[in-house]
This record gives structure tokens, sequence and C-alpha cells, in this order.
């Protein structure tokens, strides 16, 4: 006889990361939204209720998401692909290009205008950027692979641009730069 398990509407699951404390809000086994770098679970938690979440109980399939972040923080080759995101609020240029960044590979960095061109609105840069700003999936939807011309562009996560470069320099993309000041 098999059980039945009642997953909660939303929930949120908060974990430490070399990175900083992570939040990740679920709708059922649904990822709604990342924040991460915090220096305290209560700063994740106080993040997500101003964003309207009240529900901040956790369920045991998210260490599935858990473990695969703290493999790629550790330098392992994980993929993200299986998980799945909450689109049903993205306009039609959103999805292009959240499904176009998600395709790029680990130790690769596209332009905005060359992510822009993928998603099939060639001179849109600007418009991916204001895309990749609101970004409620990082890792999952790589922005920090989205980089300018001439500059890294910015991360709207905590520790910006220097969690970008973490990032980029963890995957080989960038080559790493010595006592950097994010201090990981």
């Amino acid at each position: 006889m098999s059980q039945s398990i009642h997953l909660p509407v939303q929930s949120l699951d908060i974990f430490e990361s070399v990175l900083g404390w992570f939040g990740v809000q679920y709708s059922g086994e649904t990822i709604c939204a990342i924040k991460l770098g915090f220096n305290d679970p209560g700063q994740v938690n106080k993040a997500f209720q101003e964003s309207g979440l009240r529900d901040v109980s956790s369920y045991q399939p998210f260490g599935k998401f858990r473990s695969q972040v703290q493999k790629y923080l550790a330098g392992e080759r994980v993929s993200f692909d299986r998980f799945s995101i909450e689109t049903s609020g993205l306009t039609s240029f959103q999805l292009a290009v959240t499904d176009s960044c998600r395709k790029i590979p680990r130790g690769e960095t596209l332009t905005y205008g060359d992510l822009a061109e993928k998603a099939g609105r060639p001179g849109a840069a600007r418009a991916v950027g204001t895309v990749m700003r609101k970004n409620p999936f990082p890792i999952i939807v790589p922005c920090h692979r989205i980089v300018g011309s001439n500059s890294l562009g910015g991360f709207s996560t905590q520790g910006g641009v220097e969690t970008k470069r973490w990032l980029l320099e963890l995957e080989d993309a960038i080559p790493k730069v010595e006592n950097s000041a994010s201090g990981r």
C-alpha cells in the first residue's frame, strides 16, 4: 500500500553554502524563486516574507536541489535541467531569454546581445539585461554567464559582481583573480 504525500502549497528551504545562505521557494516541487548570498538564515526568511511568502516549512525532497547546489559550488559538474521552474508569469520574450540562458554550458559566457539573438530578438540586449536583472532563478537560469561586451556586467544577487566573478571563476569561464574582494 503506497502512501500519498501532501506537498505544501508554498514552502521555503533555507541552507548554508560557500556563497552564504540560500533560500529556495517551492510550490509543490516546482521552484518559484531562489535568493542567495545572505549572511544568516533570518535575512533569507525576511527577504522572502517581504516578497509575500508566509509559509516557511520545509519538505524532504528539497534536499535534491540543495545537494546539487552544494556539489556545484564545490566545483563538480552538475546539471540543473531536471528542476522545474515556475514560468507562468513570464512573457513570451522573458521565456525565450530564460530558455536560451538555461542552455548555456558551464564554462561559457555570452554577451547580452548574443543572448538576445539566441532568444530570437537581435538588437534587444538592453531588454535581455532587464530580464537577467530580474531573474528569480539564479544558478538554474545561469544569468552569471551573461556578460557585457566590455565588462562582466551586473549581478543582482547579494554580493553583486563579486559573486558573479566567483561563479565564473569556479566554472573556469574567466581567469581566477587572486585575493578577490569577495573573500571566498
